[in-house]
């Protein structure tokens, strides 16, 4: 008993130290690895999902974990630091797809990492039964810019496997592939990707489909389309001299053409090749073809008849006349202001060419005349076809001396 007590008290100093020093070091320890939080998100990963099911929404991530660490590694944590996952090799996939809770497990990566606790200890996931289906394929090609006519449209293989879970599959109404027309008029050889589609026409997701993608084929061409125009004759040439053009006929008057609906838009009249006139002088009739634009044509016949009539040309020429006193009286002198009056004609231009300017002259009536100035209009006798269009001056000064 003696031998005891003194182990106990013998350097009791040194053994007080130690107890001391191990107290300081085991309190660090323990503060240095107090529980911590860490507030994710941590996605929650899938283990072992069984053959045969489909998951129908991801089972959602950790929000909260409580963990001890040391402070130099806590410092580092990352969501990375962390692996969430479920393991659902226990769930029997089912029609329907009723809800099941399944434990969460939660390991840190680094092996100095202790999880404590987290939250949600436990999801609830759905797991559906994986069904296969054959649908038709659907091809769509949208909107066909006016103008385009689409011919049938091939689509090889015509239709479809679609695989997924059973309660997306309820609600695929189609399986379509969609393409866009070209304005141009391409035809159509490309293939199409195929996509799922509901009732209302939105895309159903999570369903795989078998072929993805297939070929599509189809002509597409330019509507036709048809008009009747006037036809218009082109002429060219100048007729006779003193001929000019009366009238022009075309027989028939109008034409049908057909072609693309933009070219056809475009034309207002068809015309004819060019009919020549020259030197005709009473009627001219011709045989000639049509002009049409490219990829306009005519299902009738390509030529028409153009009758063309002529009438004299009318024109004016001045001249330059000289004048005669009419109805003078004896012992009475006259005086004009001016020997020559200028006169303009007009008809038909041969006349015109014809005519003997010497025979022309302006008569001064002074029969009436008072002794004095007056101021007397000319006459003037136009030959036959012509007419009088001006003379200039109007009046001319008559100066008339009584007798002596």
């Amino acid at each position: 008993m003696n031998s005891v007590g003194r182990f106990l008290l013998g350097n009791w100093p040194l053994k007080l130290a130690a107890l001391g020093l191990a107290t300081v070091l085991y309190a660090g320890l323990a503060l240095s690895e107090s529980t911590r939080s860490w507030n994710g998100p941590v996605p929650i990963e899938v283990l072992r999902a069984p053959a045969g099911g489909a998951l129908l929404e991801a089972p959602g991530v950790v929000d909260r974990i409580e963990y001890r660490a040391p402070q130099e590694v806590a410092d580092q944590l990352t969501n990375d630091s962390f692996r969430a996952s479920v393991d659902l090799s226990v769930v029997e996939p089912r029609a329907g797809a009723e809800p099941v809770t399944v434990p969460v497990d939660v390991f840190p990566v680094d092996p100095r990492v202790r999880v404590v606790s987290y939250s949600p200890p436990g999801v609830t996931v759905r797991l559906d039964q994986v069904i296969s289906r054959v649908r038709p394929i659907v091809i769509d090609p949208g909107v066909v810019p006016e103008g385009i006519e689409l011919g049938p449209i091939i689509a090889e293989p015509n239709q479809a496997t679609i695989r997924g879970a059973s309660s997306r599959l309820q609600n695929v109404r189609s399986v379509e592939g969609r393409f866009v027309v070209d304005a141009s008029g391409i035809n159509i050889d490309q293939d199409v990707t195929l996509e799922a589609f509901d009732e209302l026409g939105a895309l159903v997701p999570g369903v795989q489909i078998e072929p993805a993608s297939v070929r599509v084929r189809a002509d597409v061409a330019r509507q036709l389309a048809y008009a009747t125009l006037p036809v218009v004759a082109q002429l060219t040439g100048e007729p006779a001299h003193g001929k000019r053009v009366a009238d022009v006929s075309v027989v028939p008057a109008t034409v049908t053409v057909s072609g693309e609906n933009p070219d056809i838009r475009q034309l207002e009249a068809v015309t004819t090749a060019p009919v020549d006139i020259s030197g005709a002088d009473v009627e001219l009739a011709a045989t000639v073809p049509l002009e049409f634009p490219d990829e306009v044509s005519s299902p009738g016949s390509p030529e028409v008849t153009v009758v063309v009539t002529f009438v004299d040309a009318i024109g004016s020429r001045s001249y330059e006349v000289g004048t005669a006193l009419l109805g003078t009286r004896p012992g009475y002198s006259y005086r004009l202001d001016r020997p020559a009056i200028s006169v303009v004609l007009a008809g038909p231009l041969l006349t015109l060419d014809e005519l003997d300017a010497t025979g022309l002259v302006a008569e001064i009536p002074v029969g009436e005349l008072e002794v004095g100035d007056n101021d007397v209009m000319p006459i003037i006798r136009a030959p036959r076809g012509l007419r009088v269009v001006r003379i200039e001056p109007e009046t001319v000064r008559v100066t008339v001396d009584q007798p002596t």
